[in-house]
């Protein structure tokens, strides 16, 4: 029990995370991040998507981030879907450097400090990638399982004994 008590601390950390930041955006104006976001997402998809709608995307995308990790379900996925979205979140230090460093490359304003937190949490997301990878690999062969290209689980025992 503490092996999976252990294992499920970081990706519920991670998930809580993502559940309040993600909660926050549905609200207007009470996301600190609010206004980064749009014109993050505005500047990336070059204005194709609303800045309403928008936010509100990325409010669901980072709440059931959340609830997959805290739940447990599709986690692999919803690491992914971190990983994504964390490696779109350091576009403002090269979309507005006016906001993200003071004098100089090393002198990060407090959006800046903000935005390079999250190396922190790529880090851990790589780390639970890697464990869920090996879990599911190790799973597979005990039970004579390879996975196709397409996603499909083949169970050789099974395809071997008809044959």
């Amino acid at each position: 029990m503490r092996a999976t008590n252990k294992n499920n601390i970081l990706p519920i950390s991670i998930g809580l995370v993502y559940l309040w930041f993600g909660m926050l955006k549905f609200f207007p104006d009470l996301s600190p991040a609010e206004g980064l976001a749009k014109n993050t997402i505005h500047a990336l998809t070059l204005g194709i998507i609303p800045d309403d709608v928008s936010i509100m995307l990325l409010a669901l995308w980072e709440t059931l981030i959340g609830i997959f990790l805290i739940a447990g379900l599709f986690r692999r996925t919803a690491i992914i879907l971190a990983l994504v979205h964390m490696v779109c979140t350091f576009a403002p230090l090269v979309l507005f450097p006016e906001e993200t460093f003071n004098q100089g490359p090393f002198y990060l304003t407090l959006l800046g400090q903000y935005i390079m937190k999250n190396l922190v949490i790529i880090a851990a997301l790589v780390i639970l990638y890697n464990e869920e990878t090996s879990r599911a690999k190790s799973y597979a062969a005990k039970r004579g399982q390879v996975t196709g290209l397409l996603g499909i689980k083949l169970n050789l025992q099974r395809f071997l004994q008809k044959s």
